[in-house]
């Protein structure tokens, strides 16, 4: 692209961002969603990396599907108009690069949504009084990057290929179904993982080029060259294509193809008085840890999630008792029962003094909250948060259900003494 075409793309980005942060429905939908986020941070005692899950969980689901429609109403307006701003804008630029920055336009002004509800959330929870984390925020933001590109190119591009609005609706239907059937469903279905993000970014851009190609067939002025997207389009939706198939053929997917380290780990059985199941689980920084790599010294194994403050309780719970028993050889492993490999990285630099590990398995038992994992079964998880006591040499002494720090005090006690 020529400096003219650029600034002409740059000028119709402008002008759609324009158009969306000064109409009601922006503000609308900022209002909603910052009110919904300061309501998730409110609870007492809600850390800096609780509410960033917490407000990225309403803009993952909830801003993604008013991305899709807000994508469809801009590309509705197009076909209402004509495009007649691509039209006035196109002897400076190329009507396909043109149709990308109107795109860009409405996806930033979904994006700034988003850093306002994720600000909304920041201040109350450093309101509360507890620490303020920056890096927590910031995670959360760049996780919803790829997603709200997705949505936003569902609805915008099939309105504009399809030529109705209808085809939006599925689109958000779709958006709305997967997270309520994960458990029937191949993971890949769900774009909302970090871990997935070449997926939704592939394909938001193919669907971006597919529409501008559609628009540049049908805005082209005969005698003048014209930068077609469709080899682009070809080559995106080829490499996503790519990126599932790696995905499910390499046993990520328990529902498609099952991990024989996953099936191991299954075939344990954990029984208070013998030794606990092994695994094998990566950290935040994806080193993985194994049960053994403790021989020796006394445990305190937690499994929580996210999905609740009282469950995320567990590993302040948890990093009080690390701290009281600091010197006497304990380990305390916290491990996170959760969909999203990046979710662990802001809660363990929240707690430096856990070893705070990720379990990936999914779609593995029978469909329950706790117990579609190996680990899950294994270790007959009814409830999350759930604190597991072993000895020096591996055996399960106790269990505590719950978020109670007197009862995992107590149990702490009783196998400090029994050294």
């Amino acid at each position: 692209m020529s400096w003219t075409e650029t600034r002409a793309a740059l000028r119709v980005a402008w002008r759609e961002y324009q158009l969306s942060y000064r109409g009601a429905t922006f503000w609308g939908i900022a209002a909603a969603g910052s009110l919904l986020a300061i309501w998730r941070a409110s609870p007492a005692g809600t850390s800096a990396a609780m509410a960033a899950y917490q407000t990225l969980q309403i803009t993952l689901f909830g801003i993604a599907v008013l991305a899709i429609l807000v994508g469809a109403a801009a590309a509705a307006r197009d076909r209402r108009e004509v495009a007649s701003e691509l039209v006035l804008a196109k002897p400076m630029g190329s009507t396909a690069h043109l149709v990308v920055a109107r795109f860009a336009g409405v996806w930033l002004s979904l994006l700034t949504i988003v850093a306002i509800m994720l600000a909304a959330a920041m201040v109350r929870q450093a309101v509360g009084g507890t620490p303020w984390r920056l890096g927590a925020y910031g995670n959360a933001f760049a996780r919803s990057l790829a997603p709200i590109a997705l949505a936003t190119a569902m609805g915008f591009s099939l309105t504009s290929l399809l030529v109705s609005p209808l085809a939006a609706g599925v689109a958000a239907v779709y958006w709305v179904c997967v997270p309520l059937a994960r458990g029937y469903m191949p993971w890949v279905s769900d774009m909302t993982p970090a871990q997935h993000w070449p997926v939704p970014a592939l394909l938001g851009a193919a669907l971006v080029a597919l529409a501008a190609t559609s628009y540049g067939k049908a805005l082209h002025t005969p005698g003048r060259g014209r930068v077609g997207l469709g080899g682009a389009t070809g080559v995106l939706f080829a490499a996503a294509a790519l990126v599932i198939l790696r995905f499910v053929l390499g046993g990520e997917d328990a529902l498609v193809t099952r991990d024989p380290v996953l099936s191991a780990i299954a075939a344990q059985r954990s029984r208070e008085g013998e030794r606990a199941p092994g695994f094998w689980l990566p950290d935040g920084a994806g080193r993985l840890v194994g049960l053994s790599d403790f021989a020796g010294r006394p445990v305190v194994l937690a499994f929580w999630g996210p999905g609740s403050p009282e469950s995320a309780r567990a590993t302040d719970i948890l990093s009080e008792a690390a701290r009281k028993y600091r010197g006497r050889g304990i380990a305390c492993v916290a491990v996170c029962v959760d969909r999203d490999s990046a979710t662990v990285g802001p809660f363990g630099r929240e707690h430096p003094s856990l070893v705070m590990l990720w379990d990936r398995g999914q779609h593995y038992g029978d469909g329950e909250r706790w117990s579609d994992s190996p680990l899950g079964l294994v270790y007959e998880l009814k409830e999350v948060p759930t604190f597991f006591l072993l000895d020096r040499n591996g055996t399960v002494v106790n269990r505590v259900e719950g978020a109670s720090a007197y009862a995992l005090e107590t149990a702490l006690s009783n196998l400090m003494r029994a050294r």
